[in-house]
């Protein structure tokens, strides 16, 4: 995996650490939200990172550094029925312009207000305490100096246990964000030297993963679903490739709508994806469009969005933690481990 990522020499780095407030609102994405979203979402969130030229930043930063770091936060859904989750992201903010960012994270919430039958049965956003978070934004510094700055930023907030356990509607919340904080150091560096990954060329690599999906209704059983996968990836930059894959899944859950017992191979699943992979050092990011071809799901069909995000350890293999999801709609969450090749 080590060829996949470009390694910095030498870092250019400037710490800062900032407090944000935020106001916004669930978004009523599915019908059945309509009646948990009666009021305003607020939050408030802790953020510490370094601006940063060195490395795979060099490949991003056309317009100034590149900011990588962590978030603590607290949201307020808006009404009873959807609770307060707490969170941990990590996130990266890219250049646009001089002070204008696009935001993307990754990480974990934990939700005060799961679907419970007894205590909470109008509580149907979220089925699970613990979820998967993902963040995409926006930011622009409306004010900055050497040693502190401000800037308002906007942005969609999801939460959700991808079906792991239902019901699973997500919590997806829009929101603009205020944010001000202390600079330990000017932010203008110079670039430094570093290892780039050679463009135009292919690399590939193999994936194996484990996943588990819940359908039907909620407190049934879970069904466990085992695939593997195969990449070829186009190297475009130290930061982008186009990436064509593979994906064979045997996935126990089509049992849930038949009558008579599936053999072992009546619940293969083979797909085709095309999409991209964003490098950020030793972290990347997969979107992937797919189709599924032998026995797709008669609730969700064949077209799929399979999103992978991967961290590499050594020199060939990678941890993956991925969703493969239908209209809006998870099929099932997986990790796995990739080799390359």
């Amino acid at each position: 995996m080590a060829a996949w990522f470009a390694v910095p020499m030498a870092s250019a780095q400037t710490p800062d650490w900032g407090v944000e407030v935020s106001k916004g609102y669930a978004l009523p994405h599915r019908a059945e939200m309509l009646a948990l979203v009666t009021g305003h979402s607020h939050g408030v969130g802790i953020r510490r990172g370094n601006w940063d030229r060195a490395g795979w930043r060099a490949n991003w930063s056309q317009h100034g550094p590149v900011w990588q770091g962590f978030e603590l936060g607290w949201l307020d859904g808006g009404s009873d029925e959807l609770g307060s989750v707490a969170s941990a992201l990590w996130l990266i903010k890219i250049p646009i312009r001089t002070n204008w960012h696009a935001e993307l994270g990754t990480g974990i919430g934990w939700a005060s207000a799961p679907y419970d039958p007894i205590n909470r049965p109008l509580s149907i956003a979220i089925g699970t305490r613990w979820n998967a978070g993902l963040h995409l934004g926006t930011s622009v510094t409306i004010a900055s100096g050497d040693r502190a700055f401000l800037a308002l930023g906007a942005g969609l907030t999801h939460f959700s246990n991808g079906a792991l356990a239902l019901p699973n509607l997500g919590i997806n919340n829009v929101h603009i964000r205020m944010r001000g904080g202390l600079l330990n150091d000017s932010r203008s560096q110079e670039v430094a030297h570093a290892h780039s990954t050679p463009q135009h060329r292919w690399t590939y690599a193999l994936a194996v993963r484990s996943g588990m999906r819940d359908v039907n209704l909620p407190g049934g059983p879970r069904h466990p679903v085992l695939s593997a996968g195969a990449y070829a990836q186009r190297h475009i930059s130290g930061a982008f490739a186009w990436t064509g894959a593979l994906d064979l899944a045997h996935n126990q859950s089509l049992r849930a709508y038949h009558l008579q017992p599936l053999n072992p191979r009546e619940k293969l699943q083979l797909s085709s994806l095309l999409g991209v992979n964003l490098h950020f050092g030793n972290a990347h990011l997969m979107l992937l469009q797919g189709w599924v071809w032998t026995r797709p799901d008669e609730a969700l069909g064949r077209r799929h969005l399979q999103a992978v995000f991967a961290y590499a350890f050594g020199t060939q293999w990678a941890i993956e933690a991925g969703l493969r999801s239908f209209r809006l709609r998870a099929d099932y969450p997986f990790i796995g481990l990739r080799f390359s090749l």
